[in-house]
């Protein structure tokens, strides 16, 4: 199952990514000539797939070091049983593949922060225009915990897997968060900017405002001036990630398909276990 799914789940971070570009066509104010030619540089490097295959192989032949008992003769093949060998040729070959899932999401995600530079508008009272990269965030998550979720069926499913589940267990959360996290670092840094950058405008309006209010003057009205503070305020609250609290939500949800999907299975080999016993 993992080695079906994690060529998939790849291609489908490069296809997201790739979709998120023509999404973003008008707040980039490219032509749909400059809006192809962006999105076909989506794709990954042939360097970094090497190197996460080569992490990957390491992985996938040290990883049966930590799943006791670990047999003298652990790469021999004389000793392996069917179930062993199944193990020992598709345990690296699917951690190999894992690598270059986490691997398109990296690269993918720093696209898209590069992206983020040619943003032509940034409306701070409006970020609609940003939820294509919200949703890029979301997708690499989700594909992510599809690959935690499957890879921790073995461990409520096989015996001597328990350091493997605790790492993974701890790692589920931090990979899943900086999976949604990572294609909005960009705009994260431009909503900063922006809202520096109106903050210092407004400052130096209120102070005006302020000055013209002692001096009496007409034009100084206090009006203009709680307006000012107002929208200060406005500017302040606005988030500087472009997360909406339905996205926090479905992110919540995310995190709980592993969990769901392991409880589920506990409880089938119990009552499969029970059923034949």
């Amino acid at each position: 199952l993992l080695v079906g799914y994690l060529p998939a789940a790849l291609l489908a971070v490069l296809q997201s990514g790739r979709r998120t570009v023509y999404q973003l066509q008008e707040a980039l104010d490219c032509s749909p000539q400059e809006c192809s030619d962006l999105a076909a540089s989506v794709r990954l490097a042939p360097a970094g797939l090497v190197g996460a295959g080569i992490l990957g192989l390491l992985i996938g032949f040290g990883a049966p070091y930590l799943t006791p008992p670990v047999p003298a003769h652990l790469w021999n093949p004389s000793s392996w049983s069917p179930e062993v060998v199944w193990h020992r040729i598709l345990g690296p070959l699917a951690a190999v593949l894992a690598m270059f899932l986490l691997y398109a999401v990296i690269s993918v995600s720093a696209r898209m922060s590069k992206i983020s530079a040619g943003l032509s508008t940034m409306d701070l009272l409006d970020l609609r225009a940003l939820q294509p990269f919200t949703r890029q965030g979301l997708t690499n998550a989700l594909l992510v915990l599809g690959w935690v979720t499957i890879s921790g069926l073995v461990v409520v499913t096989e015996s001597g897997f328990g350091l493997l589940g605790l790492l993974l267990g701890m790692a589920t959360l931090f990979i899943a968060g900086a999976a949604l996290l990572g294609p909005l670092r960009g705009v994260h840094s431009r909503i900063r900017q922006a809202k520096e950058d109106e903050l210092t405008w407004l400052e130096a309006r209120i102070l005006e405002q302020r000055n013209s209010l002692r001096n009496g003057s007409i034009e100084g009205g206090s009006g203009n001036l709680a307006d000012l503070l107002t929208y200060r305020d406005l500017v302040r609250d606005v988030p500087d990630w472009p997360i909406g609290s339905s996205s926090y939500a479905r992110f919540a949800i995310y995190l709980l398909i592993p969990v769901l999907s392991w409880v589920a299975a506990a409880m089938v080999e119990r009552f499969v276990n029970a059923l034949i016993s």
